[in-house]
C-alpha cells in the first residue's frame, strides 16, 4: 500500500463502470434530520466547502483509495457488497445541509433506501479520459450534500480490474478509507461465496461525536492539555503552524496545487533507523519529525520547527467504525540540535507528550485559548504532518490492500502538508504544494535535506545483534 494521487493512478484500459444509488431522491426524501450534528472537524470542512462553492470553484477535500485485483470482476457481487457497506455505517449514510446563516444539519438516510446499482460510464479507454470523468464525479457526487457522498467505480480489463472509492472528507479519514476498502472486498468475496462476511467490530460515528462534545464541555483552562497548547502557541506567535519554506505565494490567497511523492528510506534503512532511534530512547516516528526539523533549519535558517500532527481517536474496540476519527496536536522541536540522537529523542518525547492530548478535542482547547488571548485564530489551515504505518491497517497481506493506494484530495493550498507513510518497502512521503517553480524548488531542497538526515542516521545504526534488539520488535514497534 502506498499514498498516491489521482493523476498518478494509471489502471489498465477497460470498461469503466460505476455503482450509484438506485433511487437517491427517495433516500433523500425519506432521510430524517438527526439530532447529532457535525463533529468539530466536520464543521470546519462544511464551512470551507460552503464558502468555496459560493465562489464557483470545486472543493476537492476528499480521501480516495484505489486497488487492482487480478481476477475477473463480478459486478453484481460488488453492487451487493457496496450496498451492504453503505447500509452498515451511519456516517456513510449521512448528508448535510448548510444554510446561508451557517446552520449545519445532518440528515440520515434509512438503510433500506440504499441499493447500489451498476451503470456503464465513459473514461475507461485512457488515463486522461478516466481522470476527467473522475473529476466530474468528485465535483458532483463526492460532496457533503449527496447520499452517499462517496463515489465507487471500477475499470474492468477482463481478466483483472481496478477499483476506486473517493469520499468527501467529511465522512472519512485516511485510516477509515483503508478500512472501508478492506470491508467492501470482504463483503464482495462473501457474496461470491454465499457466506457471511467476517468483519471487525464497528461502532457508530454519531455516538463518537456525542462523546466528543461531552469531552469538550469538560475542558477547563487549568487542564494539562490546555497548558501544552498554551505553551507551544506562546512560543510561536500565538497562531497555528505555518509553512516556513518559500512557496512562491504573494498575498493571503491559496494557489493551485501539485503533488510530490518521494521515497525517504528503503525497508532496510527504515529498520536501521528505527533500531538506532529505539536504542537512543526515541522512536521511528520521532526520527521522522527530527529529520523535518533539521531539514527546515538547514534550508531556512530557522530552528524552531513547529507543525501540527494527526492523532487517531478511533476506539480500538471498534476498528471497523467509519468516520473522521481524528484530533490534532502541536509538535515543536529545535532543529539546530547538533547531536542527531538527542534531536531524535527530543522529537520522540514531543510526540509521546501528545498521547495525553488524544481524548481532549483540540477545538475546545483552542476556543479557551482564543478567549484568553493565548491564541489568535484566523481562517487559514495549519501546516500539518501525518505519519501512518500502513502495515498496521486492515489486512496488509490481502490482495486489495497490498495493491492499494490512498489519495488525499488535491485542490488549492498555501501550505506544504506532508503525509509520511511506512509500508513493507520502506518510508515514503507525499506532499501537496503550490504549483509554481519557487515552491517546487524550495520543497525539493527541503526534502533532500530531510532524506539526507534519515539516510545518514540509518547508516549509523548498530547491527541487530550488537544492539540486542530482536528483529520482530524492531519491525513491529513504531
Amino acid at each position: 500500500m502506498k499514498a498516491g494521487t489521482l493523476h498518478g493512478w494509471t489502471p489498465a484500459p477497460g470498461r469503466h463502470i460505476e455503482w450509484i444509488v438506485a433511487d437517491e431522491a427517495t433516500a433523500r426524501s425519506n432521510a430524517r434530520i438527526d439530532a447529532v450534528g457535525p463533529s468539530f472537524l466536520q464543521r470546519d470542512h462544511l464551512a470551507a466547502a460552503k464558502a468555496k462553492r459560493a465562489t464557483g470553484l470545486p472543493h476537492r477535500a476528499t480521501v480516495g483509495t484505489t486497488t487492482r485485483i487480478d481476477e475477473p470482476l463480478d459486478a453484481d457481487a460488488m453492487a451487493a457488497a457496496i450496498t451492504d457497506y453503505v447500509r452498515a455505517h451511519d456516517e456513510v449514510r449521512s448528508f448535510f445541509d448548510v444554510t446561508d446563516a451557517g446552520e449545519m444539519i445532518r440528515h440520515l438516510a434509512a438503510p433500506e433506501d440504499i441499493a447500489m446499482v451498476t451503470t456503464p460510464a465513459d473514461g475507461g479507454d485512457s488515463h486522461a479520459a478516466l481522470t476527467e470523468r473522475l473529476l466530474v464525479r468528485i465535483d458532483a457526487e463526492a460532496t457533503y450534500d449527496r447520499v452517499p457522498g462517496v463515489i465507487f467505480g471500477a475499470v474492468d480489463a477482463g481478466s483483472s480490474f481496478a477499483f476506486y472509492t473517493i469520499s468527501d472528507h467529511s465522512h472519512t479519514d485516511g485510516s477509515a478509507s483503508i478500512q472501508a476498502l478492506s470491508e467492501i472486498f470482504t463483503r464482495y468475496r462473501a457474496h461470491q461465496r454465499g457466506v457471511a462476511p467476517d468483519l471487525p467490530a464497528a461502532g457508530s460515528h454519531l455516538t463518537d461525536i456525542v462523546d466528543e462534545y461531552r469531552r469538550a464541555s469538560q475542558v477547563t483552562p487549568d487542564d494539562p492539555a490546555v497548558d501544552v497548547w498554551r505553551t507551544v502557541l506562546r512560543d510561536h506567535g500565538r497562531t497555528v503552524p505555518r509553512c516556513k519554506l518559500d512557496l512562491g505565494l504573494i498575498g493571503p490567497d491559496s494557489a493551485p496545487s501539485t503533488e510530490v511523492i518521494r521515497t525517504m528510506l528503503t525497508a532496510e534503512q527504515t529498520e536501521a533507523c528505527e533500531r538506532r532511534a529505539r536504542a537512543a530512547g526515541g522512536s521511528l516516528a520521532g526520527s521522522m519529525f527530527a529529520a523535518l526539523a533539521r531539514g527546515e533549519y538547514e534550508v531556512t535558517g530557522e530552528s524552531d520547527f513547529f507543525t501540527s500532527t494527526v492523532l487517531s481517536t478511533r476506539d480500538p474496540q471498534y476498528p471497523g467504525t467509519q468516520g473522521w476519527l481524528c484530533n490534532f496536536a502541536p509538535v515543536a522541536v529545535d532543529g539546530d540540535e547538533p547531536d542527531a540522537d538527542a534531536l531524535v529523542v527530543a522529537a520522540s518525547n514531543a510526540l509521546r507528550a501528545n498521547r495525553d492530548l488524544v481524548p481532549v478535542p483540540a477545538h475546545a482547547i483552542l476556543g479557551l485559548l482564543a478567549a484568553s488571548g493565548d491564541f489568535v485564530p484566523d481562517a487559514t489551515s495549519p501546516q500539518m504532518v501525518s505519519y501512518l504505518d500502513f502495515r498496521r491497517l486492515a489486512d496488509a497481506d490481502s490482495p486489495e490492500i497490498s495493491a492499494a493506494g490512498v489519495m488525499p484530495g488535491s485542490g488549492r493550498t498555501r501550505n506544504a502538508n506532508l503525509w509520511v507513510n511506512r509500508n513493507d518497502e520502506g518510508i515514503h512521503l507525499l506532499t501537496h504544494i503550490p504549483d509554481n517553480p519557487t515552491s517546487i524548488a524550495s520543497v525539493d531542497a527541503f526534502h533532500d535535506r530531510v532524506i539526507a538526515f534519515l539516510v545518514e542516521y540509518a547508516a549509523g545504526a548498530a547491527p541487530v545483534a550488537a544492539a540486542g534488539v530482536p528483529v520482530s520488535a524492531v519491525a513491529g514497534d513504531r
